[in-house]
């Protein structure tokens, strides 16, 4: 990405967006992320400095996956004229690159500290009180319902149909795999046979976890990346964070479950039957797949050249650490599952 280029078409796009003669300067990439460019930058408007950032499709051979500006944008626009949800406003988009070379999303800049980096540096102690946080950041987002999303978006036509949707999808991974797994088929059969009750669809960030909220100079969170939300069942936020933990630790959820939860059911008014350190684990297993087949399709991709991430190298030494996880996870439920029966 040509950072001195991207300032100059940022310049021009925002003049021709505002009306007003707009200077672009200390453009500085962001790190973090593997599907999208990111940098933030200081846009001079009418005398005034707002600091902004842009989020940028990654040029071909440079992604791990693909997802759509136009349908974030959309989405965006229309969280950001409601304000029910915490999240950073979007102001301009370009969806089509014409403007900016690549499609881009432009967005206010939380003057914060990522969450993840923050709660890594802070005593331990206060990880409970940040997961009550997360859990009512959350909660609000899952409270906003299938309404504060547009209606374009696909809505799934039962509970039941999008759970199939997820263990079809493991089961999918496997077949197009290079090579069988049985691993994966087994987790896929077992996740059919416990499913929990069901909870209402709604708005769903689609990418939840520590790294993606932003902790403010208020002390406030704010939720960043939408680029996966749909409509689903929230449960898949709350179980891909503590997956994500596994691989970035602390687990907020998992340093105070009795918190979190009782915080998330008094925000979004679910039962202590559908929300429950149970049912968020039974998720941390079923959200997987979409990571483990990007994984698998990021490998592919790489033995046959078509990318040169090193990530895709990298993420290759996720594979065993992922079943081990998957297969301890599954071992403390039903152990857990057969004591409440008892």
């Amino acid at each position: 990405m040509d950072t001195e280029l991207l300032s100059k078409r940022l310049g021009k796009f925002l003049t021709d967006q505002t009306g007003a003669d707009v200077q672009v300067r200390d453009l500085e990439p962001l790190t973090g992320g593997y599907s999208l460019f990111m940098a933030r930058f200081v846009a001079e408007i009418d005398g005034e400095d707002r600091r902004l950032v842009v989020r940028a499709n990654r040029p071909e051979g440079e992604v791990l996956s693909r997802t759509d500006r136009a349908v974030e944008w959309e989405l965006l626009r229309a969280l950001s004229a409601e304000l029910v949800v915490p999240m950073p406003a979007a102001r301009w988009a370009d969806v089509t690159g014409e403007h900016l070379g690549v499609p881009a999303i432009i967005i206010d800049f939380v003057d914060g500290h990522q969450l993840l980096a923050h709660s890594q540096t802070v005593d331990p102690v206060q990880h409970g009180a940040l997961a009550e946080k997360l859990a009512e950041a959350i909660g609000t987002v899952h409270r906003a319902g299938a309404v504060a999303v547009p209606a374009s978006f696909q809505r799934p036509t039962s509970w039941d149909a999008y759970i199939d949707g997820f263990i079809s999808g493991w089961r999918r991974v496997e077949a197009e795999h290079a090579e069988r797994m049985p691993f994966i088929r087994w987790v896929a059969a077992w996740l059919d046979k416990h499913r929990p009750p069901p909870a209402p669809l709604t708005l769903v960030h689609g990418e939840f976890q520590s790294s993606n909220v932003m902790l403010d100079a208020g002390g406030e969170l704010r939720i960043v990346d939408w680029e996966y939300a749909h409509i689903g069942d929230p449960r898949v936020d709350l179980g891909w964070a503590q997956q994500c933990a596994a691989f970035m630790p602390p687990d907020l959820i998992g340093a105070n479950p009795a918190g979190f939860t009782k915080v998330y059911r008094e925000v979004t008014g679910l039962s202590e039957e559908v929300v429950n350190p149970l049912t968020i684990a039974w998720f941390a297993i079923l959200a997987g797949y979409k990571a483990l087949g990007g994984m698998l399709q990021g490998m592919a991709a790489m033995a046959d050249g078509q990318n040169h991430l090193l990530a895709s190298a990298y993420l290759v030494s996720a594979m065993p650490f992922t079943h081990r996880m998957w297969r301890e996870g599954v071992r403390a439920m039903e152990a857990a599952m057969s004591e409440v029966m008892a």
